[in-house]
């Protein structure tokens, strides 16, 4: 039998093990961030491996390290951003129903209008690939879900009539922000629709179908901006 390792020696392995996974961490971020850039620029169909290596300033070699396919470091670029239109809300929001709603739109319009590129491409890509279909349908799911359980909350909170549908109107609700959102921002090919005067109309135009189908009543001053 070989000499047990040296306590020293096992902690020196361990060092390395994460010095090399903190690296692959970094390469791995600097391949997606090449790629989705890669991607807005040429679309799916048009991107190269290559490019998005080059990009990255990495050997082609090495993107496969980490990738088996466009398809792959494509799914890892939407991954990220569906993280971050998934991140919950704070905990701190206003008790008044109306804020709340328009706390969770302007959040999502904020992010989907500064992806609003590579997201158009995903659109496309949904139609060609199943992965990325069912990748979509969860991401749907999840703010479908989401959107029920805050309708059921205003419910028990007898903010909006007990007669309203929970899982229809978030369903319908859900899908109206994202339709809104792609139209408004990601048909790059087009002028832009003059109903759209800036984001923080789009915000409050969202927020006032949502009040008015859910039997709310409609926001009467102006939004607040940002922070």
């Amino acid at each position: 039998m070989g000499k047990p390792a040296s306590s020293a020696a096992v902690a020196a392995a361990a060092t390395l093990g994460t010095v090399r996974s903190a690296r692959g961490e970094r390469t791995r971020g600097k391949l997606i961030a090449a790629a989705r850039g890669v991607f807005e620029r040429d679309g799916f169909a048009r991107a190269k491996i290559t490019d998005i290596a080059k990009q990255a300033n990495v050997a082609v070699g090495s993107f496969y390290t980490y990738f088996d396919s466009k398809d792959a470091v494509f799914r890892a670029v939407i991954e990220t951003i569906g993280a971050e239109l998934a991140a919950p809300l704070p905990k701190s929001l206003s008790s008044d129903p109306l804020e709340r709603i328009e706390a969770g739109n302007r959040a999502y319009v904020r992010i989907y209008k500064e992806n609003a590129r590579i997201l158009a491409v995903m659109q496309h890509r949904t139609f060609e690939d199943r992965a990325m279909h069912d990748l979509r349908q969860r991401g749907r799911k999840l703010f479908i879900d989401r959107a029920e359980r805050a309708i059921r909350r205003l419910q028990s909170e007898r903010a909006v009539p007990a007669d309203v549908r929970p899982r229809f109107c978030a369903m319908a609700l859900s899908g109206m922000v994202h339709s809104f959102c792609y139209e408004a921002f990601a048909q790059t090919d087009s002028s832009p629709d003059p109903a759209v005067r800036s984001e923080e109309d789009v915000v409050r135009g969202l927020t006032t179908l949502w009040a008015r189908a859910l039997g709310l009543a409609a926001p009467r001053s102006p939004s607040r901006k940002a922070s």
